[in-house]
């Protein structure tokens, strides 16, 4: 999907057909920030870019999880316009969904293409740990048993 019709689609979820209760440049913001919530998520899709002109369309997010942007964006609508049960049933939608594709993502099930080499996306963040030898020596488990019997 494009943004234009992504915003298109926010406006139909919301019912704002007039383009009068939501500017559209806080649609824009909501869908970005969906963008970073994704990317928060799923490592796979660090590389997502934010969506900057009207023609410009999601990549790496698979065709059937755009709509999710959608969805978060007017949750955010809804809850920049004080609508507080509309905007928690969206958000507890896209949140459900969202862990459905991480889950998916995670067990295979779903391959994260780059677009651009037709690869699937490798993740490759070293997890990142301190080692305790060098403050406290090597550690040895000096386990003899019960404690208190000898």
């Amino acid at each position: 999907m494009t943004r234009l019709e992504l915003v298109l689609r926010v406006r139909s979820i919301t019912r704002d057909f007039s383009n009068s209760i939501f500017r559209e440049q806080d649609i824009v913001d909501f869908i970005n920030e969906g963008i970073n919530r994704f990317k928060q998520r799923i490592p796979e899709l660090n590389g997502m870019l934010k969506l900057i002109s009207p023609a410009q369309s999601v990549n790496l997010l698979p065709d059937e999880y755009q709509e999710l942007l959608a969805i978060f964006a007017s949750s955010r609508c809804y809850f920049q316009d004080e609508r507080s049960y509309q905007a928690t049933t969206l958000m507890n939608e896209f949140e459900v969904k969202l862990e459905e594709f991480q889950n998916d993502v995670e067990a295979g099930t779903i391959i994260i293409v780059d677009p651009g080499t037709d690869l699937p996306v490798e993740v490759t963040n070293n997890i990142d740990y301190v080692d305790n030898e060098p403050y406290w020596g090597v550690s040895y488990d000096l386990d003899d048993g019960v404690e208190g019997i000898e």
